[in-house]
């Protein structure tokens, strides 16, 4: 099957990329809103897309017609199997990146992770998934399940954690921009390196006990409980 058609349920943000990016490919793709009452032509498609949040997604399947040809949905956690209540064909389209309707983005560089049940339509999901994206990765529910975990890690909690740097600064009018050197430093090392541990600078891989209390005293009581937290995970882990 080659895919030409394309319904995409919802209207966030990774469902405005997608339909952004299909349009600039080429493909019939139409947007649906996951608020109104689906009818057969909402699923007359090569494929549809269930693009909404995941607590959203049984909403949806539950007024959606049944499904005769490939449904997708574009979670990162959610279990496939649950699109099988309404359709037999049924996969993941996942893109590995934070989205933002007012930020535009080169989508050729966002994995694309992908799972299909049916092995007859996997040839016609990576080549569609190929046409928009230069890195696309079949995955098992499993392993995508786990790489939004890592992802949560490396992208979710890093972006807290220099917005609490940001407002330590800016309570001491000390410019945030002084840390662009090391934090892009810091990216590029992680790139180029087997063995990202290895990488660790600071006070606590040295051990470094009395300037990790100085830096303490320093602290509101709230930023002191997430810097022993990670300050304690890092030295266990050099202990190893």
């Amino acid at each position: 099957m080659k895919i030409k058609t394309i319904n995409i349920i919802g209207k966030g943000n990774v469902a405005f990329h997608y339909h952004k990016v299909m349009k600039e490919k080429g493909y019939d793709v139409k947007m649906i809103s996951s608020r109104k009452v689906f009818t057969l032509d909402d699923v007359e498609s090569n494929i549809v897309i269930i693009s909404v949040k995941d607590d959203a997604i049984k909403e949806v399947l539950n007024k959606l017609p049944y499904v005769k040809s490939l449904l997708l949905h574009t979670s990162g956690f959610t279990n496939t199997d649950l699109l099988l209540q309404k359709a037999d064909n049924v996969g993941c389209l996942y893109p590995l990146q934070s989205l933002n309707k007012k930020k535009d983005i080169d989508f050729s560089k966002v994995p694309l992770c992908l799972y299909v049940n049916n092995e007859a339509y996997k040839t016609s999901l990576e080549q569609f998934a190929q046409s928009l994206s230069s890195q696309t990765c079949f995955m098992t529910d499993d392993q995508r399940q786990y790489l939004h975990i890592a992802a949560v890690f490396a992208n979710n909690f890093t972006n807290h954690l220099l917005g609490i740097s940001k407002e330590i600064l800016d309570k001491h009018n000390i410019p945030f921009s002084l840390l662009y050197s090391i934090i892009d430093r810091t990216i590029e090392n992680i790139k180029t390196s087997d063995d990202i541990f290895s990488l660790q600078t600071g006070p606590a891989v040295r051990g470094d006990l009395n300037i990790i209390n100085q830096h303490l005293n320093k602290l509101s009581l709230k930023e002191r409980e997430l810097y022993s937290t990670i300050s304690k995970s890092i030295i266990e882990y050099h202990k190893k």
